[in-house]
């Protein structure tokens, strides 16, 4: 059997570097303008185990770019806006799922508050968000769109098809939610782990870690 053309030792030392770096097996054959068994057989001779289907999969999410660009030099009022954003996600976000930020209320003001702060703190990708309306059966669902779509200048196509919740009889929370219920989602697990890590550092700071202790309290 033919053995792959050689690569010189420091050009070895290349390649183990780079792929123990991150760099993919094809990457590095397009690299060095080698043929892929080449790189192959540099992993193997040096016992350089090559990585799980799952591991190289999680090497090329990393390296794709971002969706949005975090603001850093945050003015006073932006570091309030992010600290209120945080706290109410903790709250009334979703933390599991398949990487989507999903943040749900029936308040016009947190969910203002929370728009305007992936919107300015975290500069999404605006056209990447997509809003998702539960009503009641009965409310003006057509008005109820309008309202939300003005309020937060996202355009009526962003908003996926409404839920409208059946209800046999009037109860105190269907009438009360006079604009519904939204939720606001982006799809951008990057971004939901930096909410949660966000989340842990405010959780440290003012708890000191998590109250899993009744004892202490």
């Amino acid at each position: 059997m033919r053995q792959p053309a050689a690569i010189s030792p420091d050009k070895q030392h290349a390649v183990i570097s780079l792929y123990e770096g991150g760099m993919s097996a094809p990457m590095l054959a397009q690299y060095f303008a080698v043929s892929l068994g080449a790189i192959y057989y540099v992993l193997r001779h040096n016992n350089i185990p090559r990585r799980t289907k799952e591991h190289s999969n999680s090497i090329r999410f990393e390296a794709l770019p971002l969706s949005y660009e975090i603001k850093t030099d945050l003015t006073p009022e932006e570091e309030r806006l992010k600290i209120a954003a945080v706290m109410l996600y903790w709250a009334e976000g979703y933390n599991v799922g398949k990487g989507v930020v999903d943040f749900c209320n029936s308040d016009p003001d947190m969910v203002v508050l929370f728009w305007k702060f992936l919107s300015t703190v975290c500069n999404v990708d605006k056209s990447r968000v997509r809003m998702k309306l539960y009503c009641y059966e009965g409310q003006d669902i057509p008005s109820i769109l309008q309202f939300w779509s003005t309020l937060l200048s996202i355009p009526e196509e962003q908003f996926t098809k409404p839920y409208i919740k059946k209800q046999a009889e009037p109860g105190p929370r269907g009438p009360g939610m006079i604009h519904g219920l939204v939720h606001v989602r982006y799809c951008d697990t990057k971004l939901l782990r930096q909410i949660l890590v966000w989340i842990d550092e405010y959780r440290v700071e003012c708890v000191g870690g998590r109250a899993v202790n009744c004892e202490r309290l």
